[in-house]
């Protein structure tokens, strides 16, 4: 089976399915794949407004940071976002941060615009297959918020500080250093939850978009 007829099964509906599918295979190539989209679309319903709404939220928390650090009482930040990390440090601190490869930028952001994709999908697909969607997207979008967590540990073990509370570094002089998870972090797990625990109450509040 190739690509385009494996990614067919995976986002195709039911109905879909019972109007284009013969003998049990889909229309074939990428012509096959648009009419799949086009039968989706034509249909459109949205099977879990509560889904939907979580990552619309999750996606909103990706424009703030989800974890911060204030240095030498506030007059240098740190700023973790979920793809990246932005700071304001002297050239003397740069040896104290881990740049984001530009290369993992572009990754984490493709990853992140599919988990809202997933998402909007699964809230449109009617039955077990939507819920499926809506489970694992969740969960995979936990996950993520759980890697950043890991990859803040390991950046602060790397130098030898907590990943939250208050620190010290000596560099000529004490640098005061304050570090913290942001309110947009915790907005983030709870929309992942959201989005997991929603795919139990799947079509019970469907809305005709068509």
């Amino acid at each position: 089976m190739n690509f385009p007829d494996l990614l067919m099964n995976i986002l195709a509906d039911d109905a879909t399915k019972r109007k284009l599918w013969k003998d049990g295979k889909g229309p074939p190539g990428l012509s096959g794949f648009s009419k799949v989209i086009h039968e989706h679309f034509l249909r459109l319903t949205l099977y879990n407004p509560p889904a939907l709404l979580a990552v619309i939220v999750f996606t909103g928390s990706l424009f703030f940071p989800w974890w911060y650090a204030k240095v030498y009482e506030n007059y240098y930040t740190i700023n973790a976002y979920a793809f990246i990390l932005q700071h304001d440090l002297p050239p003397e601190g740069i040896s104290f941060v881990i740049e984001t490869p530009i290369i993992a930028v572009v990754f984490l952001v493709f990853m992140l615009a599919g988990y809202f994709f997933l998402v909007f999908w699964g809230s449109t697909i009617e039955g077990k297959k939507g819920k499926l969607f809506l489970f694992w997207s969740g969960l995979f979008m936990l996950l993520y918020t759980a890697g950043f967590c890991g990859a803040l540990l390991f950046a602060t073990h790397r130098i030898g500080q907590p990943v939250t509370g208050y620190s010290s570094i000596a560099y000529t002089v004490e640098v005061d250093i304050f570090m913290t998870f942001s309110k947009a972090y915790f907005v983030a797990i709870s929309a992942g939850a959201v989005c997991m625990i929603s795919a139990l109450v799947h079509g019970r509040f469907s809305i005709k978009l068509h």
